[in-house]
């Protein structure tokens, strides 16, 4: 099985956003993007170019607090089916 929050990571490092926490927990994955309103098309592109469009199930972007703090971001969560 391939490590998806590393896959994530390193396509992330070739954009202009920033990465808070992501977890995968079973095949639910949860990426947290520093920007708040960041391009939803954008982000969904990066993710499944990383992972393959027909892995990534199910995926929502909503603004959110992050870490529990005051800062507002970005989150992205979906299914990974591989």
């Amino acid at each position: 099985m391939t490590d998806i929050a590393a896959e994530i990571r390193d396509a992330f490092e070739h954009t202009d956003y920033d990465l808070g926490d992501l977890g995968v927990n079973r095949r639910q994955v949860r990426v947290a993007v520093l920007q708040e309103g960041a391009d939803p098309a954008a982000l969904r592109a990066v993710i499944e170019e990383a992972l393959g469009a027909d892995t990534v199930v199910g995926l929502t972007v909503s603004t959110e607090t992050i870490d529990g703090e005051d800062t507002i971001g970005t989150v992205v969560s979906f299914q990974h089916r591989p």
